[in-house]
């Protein structure tokens, strides 16, 4: 398996693991909101959450590992939101977490994926940021005792 897919992998897994921390964040929050009193949540809502959280790390793939113009980083970053949205609030009405005419849950729920796509987008972006550091330290280290 090469690095290149190696990469991809534990960025995937990674991705996985902070969207469904903040999934259930929100699930929490969501559930405070519209359901206050004795909320009893069926566990079908844990696989709901697993299979959500999953489809969502799936857009990643939007991304190439490769240098691209900050246009089309932008792009890809908005093409990545608008994913994220379809993926959520459909599965939103579909596993029935929403009431098609409430308004106010599906700004809720819209305020939810916005906050949890800002937080993951922030962590992987840093964590980029960390290895372009150490190669073009490593470099810059090589370089020195090349000389």
């Amino acid at each position: 398996m090469t690095d290149n897919i190696k990469k991809r992998i534990v960025e995937l897994l990674l991705t996985f693991c902070m969207v469904t921390t903040g999934s259930v964040f929100v699930c929490a929050v969501y559930n405070n909101i519209f359901w206050p009193h004795d909320v009893y949540l069926n566990a079908d809502v844990l696989w709901q959450l697993l299979a959500l959280a999953f489809l969502c790390s799936l857009g990643n793939f939007i991304h190439p590992y490769r240098e691209v113009s900050r246009r089309r980083e932008l792009l890809n970053k908005g093409l990545h939101y608008l994913y994220i949205n379809a993926v959520v609030l459909s599965c939103g009405y579909g596993f029935q977490w929403m009431d098609r005419g409430n308004v106010l849950m599906l700004a809720v729920m819209i305020f939810g994926i916005l906050f949890v796509f800002v937080v993951v987008s922030f962590v992987i972006w840093r964590l980029h940021a960390r290895e372009s550091e150490n190669l073009n330290r490593k470099l810059r280290e090589y370089q020195q005792t090349g000389e």
